[in-house]
């Protein structure tokens, strides 16, 4: 497992928007505003050289996905990195306008590693902690079907001041930022 940095412009986000919980936004926003991020354990990402999240589907469903996965990944390639846990983590983050921690799932033997961490308390909130690349990529496959569109952290941050989704202090500092 190797940790990064990485701006929210490369990471593909989980189908959470609107995030569900402001609370748990509000303290991580306050972490990363306050420059204390690296108390945080970082986010798992898997670099799309290890595989896209396609469907095995042959329905009309899972082929309008794949083609639409493949559409979004032309038009953006600098989306590099499908999260596989936290969005609340990474929209704070980029809402303080500062670099994303995560951990690169590289091999398979990273899952039980990961398991160690959360095991110790280094790694904690990712509750559905899969075997494989293959498993994991089937996992987002799975979240992401049906999905309207695909969101960067980046994307999702700028709607959520948009719409107003956030407090206003956040949107304050996201727009001063």
């Amino acid at each position: 497992m190797k940790n990064k940095l990485l701006h929210p412009g490369q990471i593909i986000t989980l189908r959470d928007y609107p995030l569900y919980n402001e609370h748990i936004l509000k303290i991580y926003f306050r972490i990363f505003y306050k420059n204390q991020g690296k108390i945080l354990p970082p986010c798992p990402v898997i670099h799309k050289s290890k595989g896209i999240p396609y469907t095995n589907g042959k329905d009309s469903k899972s082929k309008a996905y794949n083609t639409f996965l493949e559409n979004y990944l032309e038009k953006n390639p600098k989306a590099e990195y499908f999260l596989l846990d936290g969005g609340h983590k990474t929209t704070a983050a980029t809402l303080a306008h500062k670099l994303i921690p995560v951990f690169l799932i590289e091999k398979n033997g990273d899952f039980k590693e990961a398991r160690k961490l959360v095991k110790s308390g280094d790694i904690f909130g990712w509750y559905e902690i899969g075997n494989s690349i293959k498993g994991a990529l089937e996992s987002l496959a799975e979240h992401h079907l049906g999905t309207r569109e695909f969101l960067t952290v980046e994307d999702k941050a700028k709607r959520m001041v948009k719409n107003k989704d956030v407090p206003n202090y956040m949107i304050k500092s996201y727009k001063n930022g």
